[in-house]
């Protein structure tokens, strides 16, 4: 409990309510790494690269660790994301976008739409990897069957904003 005595009410509520999306999220990215690993081997030696992914306006940023021993997703900061291979900063909307294909990351990125700091090869790596997967929304969260469609299907529209 000394944790909480060094903390403030904001950050303790803070800590709380982020750790069950950390879960559902490291989840989901172990999920998908099992399922297909051929995603997390395009990245080739950026597999053990801290991505962080920073929405516009947000926060809290998502720092995603795709290693084969520790893949994961924190929350973060999202001014003080620690230390990072790349940081890459846009609308919620078009981050997932940029995951699931429906969002062309060399305009979003030619257009300012999308900020990369640190090594732009590594941000290259997760694009090619990703672009190569033909992901869809369900796929990162690990839903299959009627719930990964009906998830699909609900995000349909904000996806199509940016296709």
């Amino acid at each position: 409990m000394k944790f909480l005595r060094r903390t403030s009410p904001r950050q303790a509520l803070l800590a709380f309510s982020v750790f069950p999306a950390e879960l559902a999220l490291t989840r989901a990215v172990r999920t998908l790494r099992r399922r297909r690993p051929d995603i997390f081997a395009r990245l080739g030696r950026y597999q053990e690269a801290v991505y962080v992914l920073a929405p516009a306006g947000w926060p809290l940023a998502f720092r995603l660790t795709p290693g084969p021993e520790r893949a994961g997703v924190r929350l973060v900061d999202a001014g003080r994301p620690g230390p990072f291979t790349v940081k890459i900063t846009g609308e919620f909307r078009r981050l997932i976008g940029l995951f699931d294909g429906t969002c062309d990351a060399d305009s979003s990125f030619f257009s300012r739409a999308i900020a990369i700091e640190g090594a732009t090869d590594a941000a290259l790596a997760l694009h090619n990897s990703l672009e190569a997967a033909a992901l869809r929304p369900s796929d990162l969260l690990g839903l299959t069957g009627l719930p990964g469609e009906a998830f699909n299907r609900l995000l349909r529209p904000l996806r199509d904003r940016h296709a």
